[in-house]
Order: structure tokens, then C-alpha cells, then sequence
């Protein structure tokens, strides 16, 4: 389960690192949300929706009601299935999504579209390598 007191190793933040999903840290705004148990768990870079009836943020589906239609951030970390309190759809656990302030790479990130894109404040860039990074 992820710890809210979270030690950031600066590693996770290199481009060749396999769990790397942004840069920028020292500006990034990085907030506990609660996630809603997934089978399969959930990877690091997953785009998250706040469901409205429950507060609960789980992946995002565009055109899905209930909120879940709108990308409100990218999930930080990796979560198993047994990192959540219930291993059934009751079940939730507390992790780190990032609102902002940084920059993560598109190929990293699941459940990107363009609709989310918007719906982050998000703008792409691609750098003089070729690399497309998300700004927002």
C-alpha cells in the first residue's frame, strides 16, 4: 500500500527508468487520492477519473458518466491487486496522483486520449529527440 508520507527517489524521474512517468518533480503537485480496487491493479501513469456518487477515483472512460468521463490525474505509482483493502469492488486503497505542475512522457501514460488530454489543461510537446511529453 502506498504511504501518504511519501520519500521520492529521484530515479523514478529518469527518462530510461522503466517506472518513469514525469519530470519536473520539485513543481509537481503530487495529492493522495483513493482508488477503487481494479483487477489487475492499476499502472504507474494510469489516467484516474474522481467518480461523483462515491469521491473514489478510478480509471478514466470518456463519454462515462458519474464523472468518470473526466481525467483529473495520472496516477504516480503502480498498485497490485493485493495492495487494496478488499480484493473485490468494495475494496480501495489510498496512492499518489499527480494534478499538475510537471511534465509526463505520452508513452507512459494509460488511457491517454485527446479528450483527457483537454480535460487536464494538457498541452503536448515533442521534443528535438522525438520524445512527446504532456505538459500540465
Amino acid at each position: 500500500m502506498a504511504s501518504l508520507d511519501v520519500k521520492y527517489n529521484s530515479e523514478v524521474f529518469r527518462k530510461d527508468h522503466p517506472m518513469v512517468i514525469a519530470t519536473n518533480r520539485q513543481s509537481a503537485v503530487l495529492l493522495p487520492v483513493r482508488v477503487k480496487w481494479k483487477s489487475g491493479g492499476y499502472q504507474a501513469g494510469s489516467v484516474l477519473a474522481r467518480n461523483t456518487s462515491n469521491g473514489v477515483y478510478e480509471s478514466y472512460v470518456d463519454g462515462t458518466g458519474s464523472g468518470v468521463g473526466t481525467a483529473a490525474c495520472v496516477l504516480f505509482e503502480a498498485l497490485a491487486e493485493g495492495d487494496f483493502d478488499a480484493q473485490s469492488a468494495a475494496g480501495s486503497t489510498t496512492a499518489v496522483g499527480i494534478f499538475g505542475g510537471c511534465t509526463v512522457y505520452v508513452d507512459k501514460l494509460v488511457g491517454l486520449d485527446a479528450a483527457a488530454k483537454v480535460d487536464l489543461g494538457a498541452r503536448e510537446i515533442v521534443d528535438a529527440t522525438g520524445v512527446a511529453t504532456l505538459k500540465f
